[in-house]
C-alpha cells in the first residue's frame, strides 16, 4: 500500500518537473522570437521562466533524493566494517534530514516575508514563488525517510 501511494507520488512529481520544463522552454522560446522576429520584448517572460525554473530546480532535488541521485561517497563508505558502515549511512542521512528540516523552517519564515512582497513584472504574491521551499523540503525529508529505512533495516547483508 505505501510503495504505491510513493509510486504515484513519484509519477506525479515526475509528471509536474515535465510539465515545468515544457513551460520554462516555451515561453523562453516565444521571447526569444517575439524579441527577434517581432521587435517587441514580453515583460513578463524572464521572471515566468525564471520561476518554473525555481521549481523544477527543488521538486527535482526531492526526486533525486529518492532515487539516490546525490552526491555521496560510495567508495569509502564500503572500506568500512559493516557496523560502522550502517552507522556512517545513519549520520548522513539523519544529516541531510536536519538541512532539509532547517530549509523548511527558513522557507516558512520566507513565506511570511512573501505575502508582503510582490514580484516585479507579474505583481503576484512572492509567496507563490516561495513555497517550493517548505514543500520541497518536506518531500526530501520524507524520501530520505524512505531511503534510510531501505539502507538500513531492509538490507539483507
Amino acid at each position: 500500500m505505501f510503495s504505491a501511494i510513493e509510486e504515484k507520488l513519484y509519477k506525479l512529481l515526475l509528471g509536474i518537473c515535465f510539465l515545468l520544463m515544457l513551460g520554462m522552454v516555451a515561453i523562453i522560446f516565444v521571447q526569444v522570437i517575439a524579441r527577434y522576429a517581432f521587435s517587441n520584448s514580453l515583460t513578463w517572460s524572464e521572471e515566468v521562466g525564471r520561476y518554473l525554473f525555481v521549481w523544477m530546480t527543488f521538486l527535482g532535488t526531492a526526486l533525486a533524493v529518492r532515487n539516490k541521485a546525490h552526491v555521496a561517497l560510495d567508495v569509502l563508505v564500503g572500506k568500512l566494517p559493516p557496523l560502522l558502515q550502517k552507522a556512517v549511512i545513519v549520520f548522513g542521512y539523519l544529516s541531510m534530514m536536519v538541512f532539509a528540516g532547517v530549509l523548511v523552517y527558513a522557507a516558512v519564515n520566507m513565506m511570511t516575508l512573501g505575502t508582503r512582497q510582490v514580484s516585479a513584472a507579474l505583481q503576484i504574491p512572492m509567496r507563490w514563488v516561495y513555497m517550493v521551499l517548505p514543500v520541497s523540503g518536506v518531500l526530501i525529508i520524507f524520501y530520505l525517510a524512505k531511503n534510510l529505512y531501505e539502507e538500513c533495516w531492509q538490507r539483507r547483508s
